[in-house]
């Protein structure tokens, strides 16, 4: 993991909270989609190597549709991440004002 990994992995989950259709981030069933720190975890986004897809896990709220809103999360990722693949990850889905552990 490069030295900037742990600025980059806050500016992509910063970068996704952002969205209005965003209620959370997910890190998975098994809680692999995560970037590993010292001393601490980004639950939801996974770096790799400067080549490997940046994945991203996230809960969204309905609303709009989905295939449009992982696009525009697609595209704000690559704003932070530059040229390398992003795979977006619907983990669950809420209706608007439902918290992501469903209470």
């Amino acid at each position: 993991m490069s030295p900037g990994a742990a600025e980059v992995a806050d500016q992509v989950a910063a970068a996704v909270l952002a969205h209005p259709a965003v209620a959370g981030l997910h890190g998975g069933s098994f809680g692999t989609t995560a970037t590993h720190l010292p001393g601490r975890r980004v639950v939801g986004v996974r770096l790799g190597d400067a080549r490997d897809a940046v994945e991203v896990g996230v809960v969204l709220r309905l609303g709009d549709p989905l295939l449009d809103v992982v696009d525009q999360l697609r595209r704000r990722v690559a704003a932070v991440v530059g040229e390398v693949p992003v795979d977006v990850v619907v983990c669950a889905v809420v209706e608007p004002g439902e918290e992501p552990g469903g209470s």
